[in-house]
């Protein structure tokens, strides 16, 4: 990871994170409830807003990633779509 909570302009990207010689900006999603799945959020609309956001960068992003966080009581499961946006 290279930084977290990046403000750019008015938005923010969650994470900054490297992938061999790709930058990668990272939008995260945690829902705490099993009935309610983390990645229904990531909208065309989000998607949108974090690749613009992404793309003010320097030095450049190379691709932007959606990460869901789903939390119960006993379990956590964890959803990465490489390349989202």
């Amino acid at each position: 990871m290279i930084a977290r909570n990046v403000r750019v302009g008015r938005g923010e990207i969650d994470l900054l994170a490297v992938d061999g010689s790709e930058r990668i900006a990272v939008e995260v999603k945690s829902r705490f409830r099993s009935d309610l799945d983390p990645m229904e959020n990531f909208t065309e609309e989000k998607a949108a807003q974090v690749r613009a956001l992404a793309l003010s960068l320097r030095p450049r992003v190379h691709r932007v990633d959606f990460v869901g966080v789903a939390m119960t009581r006993g379990d956590v499961v964890i959803r990465w779509v490489s390349h989202a946006a």
